[in-house]
């Protein structure tokens, strides 16, 4: 008799067991799904930063007027004294001279060979006009 008390016991358990596994399973499932969508939307995110980024570096180069103004010429405006230790800590962790990119010592000499100036190669290749002398002088290299 006690045998089959706790056959029957253990198969209620079991039962119930089942029973509860489908509730848990429902929310299991809810969770998976909001962590599927939301891993969707950072990856769609992602993409069009990296395609807004790609089309802003393609402007950059593409355009030969392009200068960054420095903060003492914009409107003479004083700016905030946190912004102004800000962009000097900044200034000094710049290195001062970065290597010029391949590409871009193949279009000042290209320039050169063109006939212009050091100020117009200058300007269209966003290098100062030392760099750009320098470039020239080295032939590139």
């Amino acid at each position: 008799m006690k045998l089959l008390d706790l056959s029957i016991i253990l198969m209620i358990v079991g039962i119930l067991l089942i029973i509860t596994s489908f509730f848990f399973k429902n929310s299991a499932k809810k969770v998976e799904q909001d962590v599927e969508e939301l891993s969707i939307s950072i990856f769609q995110e992602t993409n069009n930063l990296k395609r807004r980024l790609k089309i802003v570096e393609e402007e950059l180069l593409l355009e030969p007027e392009f200068q960054v103004k420095s903060p003492s010429v914009q409107n003479n405006a004083i700016p905030n004294p946190k912004v102004q230790q800000v962009m000097q800590a900044v200034q000094q962790a710049a290195p001062k001279t970065k290597p010029i990119h391949q590409i871009i010592v193949s279009q000042v000499l290209e320039l050169n060979k063109q006939g212009l100036s050091i100020a117009d190669i200058s300007i269209r290749s966003n290098l100062t006009e030392e760099q750009v002398r320098q470039v020239i002088a080295n032939g590139g290299r």
